[in-house]
């Protein structure tokens, strides 16, 4: 696979465990600020300077291990915690995009 795949993968991943994270704030009924400030953070996370020029570094796809433990680390960039069920989902939507 191409050396400069890793972040349009990594990207649509993020993508797709921000949508179970705003299910997860939905079904605790978290207040809509502190849904905001927990989506917020893990965004600002995601897409700050430093964490997107080593994104964009040409490099090999990481491993699904690797992918897994960078997306749990960004999820719990803010106050809230994804527990592993909701990390497995997040994997299986990895497994389909391979």
């Amino acid at each position: 696979m191409s050396a400069r795949t890793l972040p349009l993968v990594f990207i649509n991943l993020g993508g797709e465990m921000l949508y179970i994270l705003d299910q997860r704030l939905r079904a605790l009924n978290t207040s809509e600020d502190q849904s905001e400030t927990v989506l917020n953070d893990v965004v600002g996370t995601m897409f700050s300077k430093s964490f997107m020029d080593e994104l964009l570094k040409p490099q090999q796809l990481y491993s699904h291990r690797t992918m897994k433990t960078v997306l749990t680390r960004l999820a719990h960039s803010s106050i809230m915690r994804l527990n592993p069920a909701s990390m497995d989902r997040v994997g299986q939507k990895q497994q389909l995009s391979k």
